[in-house]
């Protein structure tokens, strides 16, 4: 049975790094290399330091990339796995760094909040810039702006009595759910999860119910992007739905796009497990609600409406691997129906696409006009989308430049090669 460390060699690989140029900026033979991604040795504790250094990843990393051994996949498997599970392939495409004042912000447990400098008009503007940032797809500009915006949140709701706390403490899980949302775009489940549970306490505090619903939504994205999680995600996001049906949505936008937006998510989920039925029933629940709500509208930011239905239409089609169904469900969609800000969604369509292309016939040239598709509706859908950047990873590994001109170009964009 052969054995591979998946996350070591991807990560590698996501570098731009041969097994040989490896070895050489370790001082070691490619055969050592070697052995290490086949799980047959294991590096030294010196090694260990260099690993980490080359790689651009902490030790504690390079422990866990080590640790994780499993039995190796035929080609063509990574795309099922990583619908399922976002297994390696993520891990080693995911932008984590992006994060890094973010996380900062996120541990500074003993800095206390100082009094506000902002009044709430002005953390009102600034939470509704950092999530049209990132529906605009400017990632680098949102994760710029988070850690401000969230210590403008967190001064302002450590103050105020009344109802002007509960307003600041929506502004805060607001702020929250941004931290979340651009955490699990980029792949880093664990800062997702931290931001969402925080969104979830500040929306608790502030009783309301929309925006615990879309804390419960965020926190499941962030399990989605961690390994063997997958499961917690799809239990976390059955339970909320079950209670918004039970308690009713119907009469509050907000809730009901809150309602729909898990609606769509559980599909996705659903059909990544291999359950088509139950991703019908929720695609179909979602259209009814998206009916009720009547128009194309962005409440709390989820860009519910009837072409957010036909969009995870396109996604619960690839994570069920059926292409075929995703890309004709694709040639009759009309993004333009969207509000303009959803700039994001729009370019999500055809990261989808150019994997169901690759997927249907390993069409590389239909793949990648698709993410240079992308790239072009949204300039960072490439650079910072862990999604995208997984797709562009398979296609790199069956490269054929004359077939694919433009995918090299568009890896170097990405940073994906040195």
């Amino acid at each position: 049975m052969a054995l591979k460390r998946q996350r070591l060699c991807q990560r590698r690989k996501a570098l731009g790094y041969s097994q040989e140029r490896l070895a050489d900026l370790l001082g070691v033979e490619r055969s050592t290399v070697v052995r290490w991604e086949n799980a047959e040795t294991d590096p030294h504790p010196w090694h260990r330091t260099r690993i980490a250094f080359a790689l651009g990843v902490t030790l504690e990393h390079v422990d866990d990339m080590l640790a994780d051994v499993s039995v190796a996949k035929r080609r063509g498997q990574a795309m099922a796995n990583r619908d399922q599970d976002h297994d390696a392939s993520s891990a080693a495409a995911a932008r984590p760094e992006l994060l890094g004042d973010l996380r900062s912000f996120l541990t500074d447990y003993l800095t206390p909040p100082a009094r506000p400098t902002q009044t709430p008009a002005q953390v009102r503007r600034s939470v509704r810039r950092v999530h049209d940032l990132y529906q605009r797809a400017s990632y680098t500009s949102a994760a710029r702006l988070l850690p401000d915006v969230l210590r403008q949140a967190t001064e302002l709701s450590d103050h105020p009595a009344g109802p002007d706390r509960r307003d600041a403490l929506r502004l805060l899980a607001a702020a929250y759910l941004a931290a979340a949302k651009l955490a699990a775009k980029v792949g880093d489940g664990e800062t997702a999860l931290l931001s969402a549970d925080r969104a979830a306490t500040a929306a608790r505090l502030s009783d309301d119910k929309a925006l615990m619903a879309i804390a419960a939504y965020q926190a499941a994205c962030g399990l989605l992007r961690m390994p063997g999680r997958a499961a917690e995600a799809a239990d976390m996001t059955r339970s909320t739905i079950d209670h918004l049906a039970a308690s009713g949505s119907a009469a509050d936008p907000d809730l009901l796009s809150a309602h729909g937006a898990l609606l769509l998510l559980a599909a996705v989920m659903a059909a990544g497990q291999g359950n088509a039925k139950e991703s019908a029933q929720h695609l179909s629940q979602a259209e009814q609600l998206a009916a009720d709500l009547g128009t194309e509208q962005n409440r709390l930011w989820t860009a519910f409406g009837p072409t957010n239905v036909a969009i995870h239409s396109v996604s619960a089609a690839v994570h069920s691997r059926r292409a075929d169904q995703a890309l004709e469900i694709g040639s009759r969609l009309d993004t333009s129906r969207l509000p303009a800000v959803i700039v994001g969604r729009r370019a999500q369509v055809h990261i989808d696409l150019a994997a169901a292309a690759f997927m249907s016939t390993t069409d590389r040239p239909t793949a990648v006009l698709h993410l240079l598709e992308a790239e072009r509706v949204a300039a960072e859908a490439v650079y910072a989308n862990v999604q995208a950047r997984a797709v562009l990873l398979d296609l790199m590994t069956r490269e054929r430049r004359a077939a694919t001109p433009g995918l090299r170009p568009l890896a170097e964009r990405a940073g994906l090669l040195a």
